[in-house]
């Protein structure tokens, strides 16, 4: 159970007051506040009332907590000493409970503040020195939630000064019980830090995210960040960015986990902009999907040291450093925090980065490749098809048959795709005809052209050729390729099945919540173009394998291994981050296919 000077000591710095001051407004002396927290003084009835009211805090819970029981309590104890205690410790028990479900609902809801696994936090102390002796430093989390990143920081340094704080009373109660020795607020991070700018070494940790109906409207709050300046409402994890930063001193060191949205987002350029005059960037690191419990929400880790005075105007100092980037796929984190601490080969300067719209590191990687991959031995495929997109209505208007009319014609849905190539129209039957609202000319496939679903965590990125005689229709999920002149649909989607295909594919896709890939990132999509006749005899294999519908994992090392074989240093020019499938093709069923 918390102490009562402890619990008063909390208050106070969540209020952002000092000994002194809070002093000052109960008409005490101060000295006699310093011994009512380090628990040598137990203030009288009337003065704890004062310091309820001054600090807002529940007058009853700081009377218990200085072992007064309120006399309505007492009597019930007095009147039933044996059943009430049973009824307290039942009752007590069950509160909890239900407070805990509840408190996790809510959060998760308006926050999403899901906790970071323990190596990810270690990694991430690692990538800016937390992990080693600090003598005297001091380090804050001022979101600690669990307080996985302090342990971390304790198990792994010695000296550190460790401060945490969180809005939920519990987890800070929690994390003082695993370091005692720690400082800990309970409290918005966003107003009772904001006294202690400027005072730390190192800032580490998992902000909340605000969930979309869920931004900070509080205009005290806003009015006090650069970043929240002028705005009605903000996400919480952009104020918190602008917090990690102003709590350190100069020179300080950052490590944050924020949504992938603010690295990419057009309407986010402010952001990073704030971001690159203020600090020198070290490293940004995408992290998969599922990193984290009940969320598939894409995350990044941006790492750095505060440049300059907040606010000053120096300009973007930082521009002449080298950031390192790195996409983690799973496995072992520790490998890529060492290969982005060594000589990593994926850097860019800050003042590059800054120009570049797109800082996510699948997209920075991407333009390394199209760095490489030139002309005339590559092409974009915006240069080799057009593209549109299919239709659909949503809401009261979405009705469809589920077997064929006269003039009717089938919509396709990601739901027909088979995984990664190919497709089942059995697998969804969904008939419109020219009068159902959800009918478009623009929308209808012809014979040849290739169908790419683009949106979706589980579907994003298949891809087929349309190759049947039914009338059919593409819906919104799905964008349509109608090859130019002279272009082999067969051969432009084996190369998008492949796994060097589909590894360029992932590094377009966007998205915190879902994924998704937009005509625009589309058409940047490179293709390699070989001679005609062998670009023939591979849409001749691939068409083979789709039309005997064989399993996809079966066949796709046969492809990757022709690519390989005609593209010059592919393995290096487009690398692979996963091991190869363990069920390759049989070398005879290769072998009955063309030879090229």
């Amino acid at each position: 159970m918390e102490e009562l000077g402890q619990k008063i000591r909390s208050l106070r710095l969540g209020k952002g007051l000092s000994i002194k001051k809070l002093s000052t407004l109960l008409k005490i002396n101060y000295t006699y506040i310093s011994h009512i927290e380090r628990g040598k003084s137990i203030p009288s009835e009337h003065l704890l009332k004062k310091i309820a009211k001054k600090l807002g805090a529940d007058e009853e819970e700081l009377e218990i907590l200085s072992g007064k029981i309120p006399e309505d309590i007492k009597k019930i104890l007095y009147e039933y000493p044996i059943e009430a205690p049973v009824l307290i410790r039942d009752a007590l028990g069950s509160y909890v409970a239900l407070k805990q479900l509840s408190f996790l609902k809510d959060k998760e809801k308006r926050l999403e503040q899901f906790f970071t696994p323990l190596d990810i936090a270690s990694g991430m102390l690692e990538l800016i020195g937390g992990n080693k002796t600090n003598q005297n430093a001091r380090i804050i989390d001022p979101s600690c939630g669990d307080g996985v990143f302090l342990k971390a920081a304790k198990e792994k340094a010695l000296g550190f000064e460790i401060f945490g704080c969180d809005i939920d009373s519990e987890h800070i109660n929690s994390v003082k019980s695993q370091i005692p020795e720690g400082i800990f607020i309970a409290g918005n991070a966003l107003e009772a830090l904001l006294q202690q700018e400027g005072s730390f070494d190192f800032a580490v940790g998992n902000p909340p995210f605000s969930a979309q109906d869920n931004l900070v409207t509080d205009k005290y709050i806003l009015n006090n960040y650069r970043l929240g300046l002028g705005k009605k409402r903000q996400a919480v994890e952009i104020l918190f960015l602008e917090l990690f930063v102003r709590l350190l001193k100069r020179g300080g060191k950052f490590s944050i986990i924020l949504p992938e949205g603010i690295l990419s987002a057009r309407p986010h350029k402010y952001v990073r902009d704030w971001l690159a005059s203020n600090t020198v960037i070290y490293c940004i690191i995408s992290l998969p999907r599922n990193t984290f419990k009940k969320t598939s929400s894409k995350c990044v880790i941006i790492s750095g040291e505060k440049l300059v005075p907040e606010g000053s105007n120096r300009g973007n100092a930082g521009s002449s450093n080298f950031v390192k980037y790195a996409v983690f796929h799973r496995g072992n984190f520790s490998e890529v925090v060492n290969m982005v601490k060594n000589k990593n080969k994926n850097s860019i300067k800050q003042a590059e980065l800054i120009n570049t719209e797109d800082w996510r590191p699948e997209n920075l990687v991407f333009i390394k490749m199209r760095q490489l991959c030139k002309k005339p031995d590559w092409a974009c495929l915006g240069e080799l098809v057009k593209l549109r997109t299919g239709f659909v209505k949503y809401g009261k208007d979405r009705i469809f048959d589920s077997k064929p009319k006269k003039r009717s014609c089938q919509l396709i849905v990601a739901k027909n795709f088979l995984p990664v190539t190919g497709l089942d129209l059995d697998k969804a039957r969904n008939f419109i005809d020219a009068d159902n609202s959800s009918f478009s000319i623009k929308a209808k496939i012809n014979n040849g052209e290739i169908l790419f679903v683009r949106v979706g965590v589980g579907c994003c990125g298949r891809v087929a050729v349309f190759d049947g005689d039914n009338d059919a229709q593409a819906d919104d999920w799905i964008h349509i390729l109608t090859p130019q002149q002279g272009v082999d649909p067969w051969y432009i989607t084996s190369w998008m099945a492949s796994s060097y295909g589909q590894r360029l594919i992932k590094l377009i896709s966007h998205g915190v919540g879902t994924v998704s890939i937009s005509k625009s990132s589309l058409g940047q999509l490179l293709i390699p173009r070989l001679d005609k006749n062998t670009e023939e005899d591979i849409a001749g294999i691939f068409k083979a394998f789709t039309k005997q519908q064989i399993q996809y994992g079966l066949w796709v090392d046969v492809l990757d291994e022709i690519f390989g074989k005609h593209i010059k240093n592919l393995a290096v020019l487009v690398p692979l981050p996963t091991v190869k499938r363990q069920h390759p093709l049989q070398h005879h069923q290769y072998q009955s296919q063309p030879s090229i």
